[in-house]
């Protein structure tokens, strides 16, 4: 059994209280079962405070529901099931011309599978892929920018022994709803589709090369993929066209 308890207090709203339990249960061998729930909110930002509707806003609630089955297989996978129901009430919304408001809420639900792999020789490997479904709970409309299938492959392995490595990652987002504004009631509604879109980044990053320092290099979207991402009512356009290939260079020093 694990348990947490987190306690907020922002000065324009009640204090909130979390908790986060999990019971976990390892029958035999490297089979895991694990039972989980929590709950948590969020309080409304400065924009939304700025322009809201009345009545005063409330924070988002969320509860969260969640069992996993974990295996391990051999001396170098693990494998893991996870089926989560999420329930997110007072959803803070753009809903008309006046501001935002909370609104009844909105509901998500899905899979997730992945596979981490690992040797002693410091390789290490996970690929993962969700299936969701959220909607709104009052309509039954999907959500906007929620896709339905995401899918992560990552590889790390190592060149200078604890010293320099290489990372690959392979990011997939399947298509997502947009917003799009009606011209006669100056409202938000679903609009046209967000295309999915698949990227590559490439890191090269060092730990402790010299003592305190840590230097990383970057190549994010390394095959110059053209996607864009939905916008949110306050643009004109449905979607924004996100960077092509880009670059950068990290260096931490700790004394």
């Amino acid at each position: 059994f694990n348990a947490g308890l987190r306690y907020d207090q922002y000065g324009d709203f009640d204090p909130s209280v979390n908790p986060r339990v999990a019971l976990i249960y390892n029958p035999v061998g490297q089979a895991v079962f694990k039972a989980i729930y929590g709950t948590a909110f969020r309080a409304p930002n400065f924009i939304e405070e700025t322009y809201k509707a009345p009545p005063a806003l409330k924070p988002e609630t969320i509860a969260t529901y969640e069992l996993v089955y974990e295996q391990g297989i051999g001396n170098h996978l693990r494998s893991s099931v996870a089926g989560f129901y999420n329930q997110i009430d007072d959803l803070i919304s753009l809903g008309n011309n006046t501001g935002y408001q909370n609104v009844n809420g909105a509901e998500a639900k899905g899979v997730e599978l992945s596979l981490d792999a690992f040797w002693s020789s410091g390789v290490r490997g996970r690929a993962s892929y969700t299936f969701q479904q959220t909607e709104d709970s009052s309509t039954g409309q999907v959500l906007t920018d929620s896709p339905q299938n995401v899918a992560k492959l990552n590889l790390s392995v190592p060149l200078w022994k604890d010293k320099i490595f290489a990372g690959l990652e392979f990011q997939y987002v399947s298509q997502r709803t947009t917003i799009q504004i009606d011209p006669s009631t100056i409202l938000p509604e679903a609009g046209a589709d967000a295309g999915g879109y698949g990227v590559v980044n490439l890191t090269l990053f060092s730990q402790n090369l010299a003592k305190g320092l840590d230097i990383s290099a970057s190549v994010y979207n390394l095959l110059d993929q053209s996607y864009s991402d939905p916008s949110t009512p306050q643009h004109v356009q449905n979607v924004i066209p996100q960077n092509g290939r880009a670059f950068r260079v990290k260096m931490t020093y700790r004394f």
